[in-house]
């Protein structure tokens, strides 16, 4: 007996398994009859046990009771046991055998016309299209934008950088356009000429701490208590003033108000002195103004606005305070953290808004209503921030980073504000990292110190129209909060009532 598979249905063909033998098929009576040539190999038409799907297929006239089946059969002989009807396993079986029509009640197998599945229109309200659900996800999916890496504009050797966390050692001369970095016990001046000019000081104590003025001021700080001010005029850079802290207490940081002649200096005991710059008849004079005690461990950072003054330190508190005239400091308030400040910075378009970040243990930005102390948020960055500057262009801030996380190592970023998306980042080794940064007198770049001793400037904006305080169409949301900023007189612009 030959080893000849029929079909026998009325509905349509299909076969389960591939062959190179040709099939012809012709419909007569209540059979249907498969023909091959005499010399065809024979034509092995079976259902695995694991098919995808098994149906019972009618012949047209329904002549019998029972349905007739496809027959299972092997190399070694033939059985037939009755297949059971459509049953699909899964939802996946239940949407691929609906997108091939194999649940469509016709006479012969249809091809679509369109090559994507169309639901059926009268559908209920309680029924809807798998498929359609799947495709209604993914166009609904926002896809994340890409955030642009940059490279350094301009990295410069900087032998004898202090790899110290706690020092700012680089300033950027609004006056001049000179980078200051402190090497060492050196102190040396860079310019756009890339032309180096070392400071004419004799000096054997580190320096810990740099800042420079509106003017042509810059002070320097050093391990052993001292205050040096330096002139950037003439050929000949010189200290025109010094200054002995008491107790020999080191600096750690510096800040000018904008004034040129006053300015903060932050000890290692949890002191800030208020100073001023005098001249005399054969010299200049640095004095004391105000001390005040703002923390109980060593200073980090120091950020005045207007009439505000922000403190960070070492143990793990913010303090911000109101200091109107140089004679009598107000606390205001304590912010608290997981772990030391360095990182603080007023947004200079948004009145009552400061940025803190913390250290290892913290790694959070946090953005604060400095009139009422709310913490308007916190976003978490998996790296230690080292310092905070804001965009006067745009809605932006960037975040340099010390020791990164175990995800992904970025010296730096900078983040759309309030959305904190990413835009810009600087991508890194996981063994270097940021000590400190200061920004360019355009506010479009930022030179950055890094712990392989070099100075490193990247771009970051093209210059445009500087944001403004008074524009407040354009700060609208910046707090997060109607009831802040209602209180700080933003509102919107709303149609009167007819």
């Amino acid at each position: 007996m030959s080893k000849e598979k029929t079909l026998l249905s009325g509905d349509r063909f299909i076969p389960t398994s591939s062959s190179t033998s040709a099939y012809k098929v012709w419909l007569g009576g209540d059979s249907l009859h498969s023909t091959t040539s005499p010399n065809s190999n024979d034509v092995n038409i079976s259902i695995r046990d694991d098919s995808f799907v098994s149906t019972v297929m009618q012949s047209p006239t329904n002549l019998s009771s029972s349905p007739r089946s496809i027959t299972s059969s092997s190399s070694t002989g033939s059985s037939s046991r009755p297949r059971p009807s459509f049953i699909p396993n899964d939802l996946h079986q239940e949407v691929v055998a609906e997108a091939l029509n194999f649940n469509y009640c016709s006479k012969v197998f249809k091809f679509n016309n369109t090559y994507t599945h169309q639901p059926q229109r009268h559908q209920s309200i309680h029924q809807s299209d798998p498929i359609e659900k799947i495709i209604n996800k993914s166009a609904t999916r926002k896809t994340k934008s890409k955030v642009k890496s940059i490279m350094a504009s301009d990295i410069l050797q900087a032998p004898g950088l202090r790899n110290d966390y706690y020092s700012n050692l680089i300033s950027w001369s609004p006056k001049t356009n000179r980078v200051i970095v402190g090497l060492a016990s050196r102190m040396y001046m860079w310019g756009a000429d890339s032309h180096v000019v070392q400071i004419n000081y004799e000096n054997e104590d580190l320096i810990t701490a740099v800042s420079c003025s509106q003017e042509y001021w810059i002070l320097v700080a050093t391990a052993n208590g001292k205050i040096l001010l330096i002139d950037q005029r003439g050929h000949v850079n010189s200290v025109v003033g010094e200054f002995n802290v008491p107790e020999n207490k080191c600096i750690f940081c510096l800040t000018w108000f904008n004034d040129s002649e006053h300015f903060l200096a932050g000890d290692d005991s949890g002191e800030v002195y208020v100073m001023s710059v005098k001249s005399s008849t054969t010299n200049l004079e640095l004095e004391i103004v105000k001390t005040f005690r703002a923390h109980q461990q060593q200073i980090c950072a120091l950020n005045a606005a207007n009439d505000e003054v922000a403190v960070g330190a070492n143990d793990n508190c913010c303090s911000l305070w109101s200091l109107p005239d140089f004679q009598s400091p107000l606390l205001k308030f304590v912010l608290p953290h997981k772990a030391a400040i360095k990182a603080l910075s007023f947004c200079p378009w948004t009145s009552s808004l400061l940025a803190t970040g913390g250290g290892s243990k913290d790694r959070k930005i946090r953005f604060w209503h400095t009139t009422s102390g709310t913490l308007l948020k916190e976003f978490y960055t998996d790296g230690q921030i080292t310092s905070l500057i804001w965009s006067k262009y745009k809605k932006e801030i960037v975040a340099t980073f010390g020791f990164g996380g175990s995800t992904k190592s970025n010296l730096m970023r900078v983040y759309s504000y309030p959305e904190m998306n990413p835009v810009l980042e600087v991508n890194a080794s996981s063994n270097l990292r940021i000590l400190s940064a200061t920004t360019s007198p355009d506010f479009c770049s930022v030179c950055v110190a890094t712990n392989d001793s070099t100075i490193r400037i990247y771009h970051l904006w093209d210059k445009a129209v500087e944001i403004s305080p008074a524009s407040n169409s354009r700060i609208i949301g910046a707090y997060g909060s109607d009831i802040i900023e209602l209180a700080e007189g933003i509102s919107m612009d709303c149609p009167g009532i007819r």
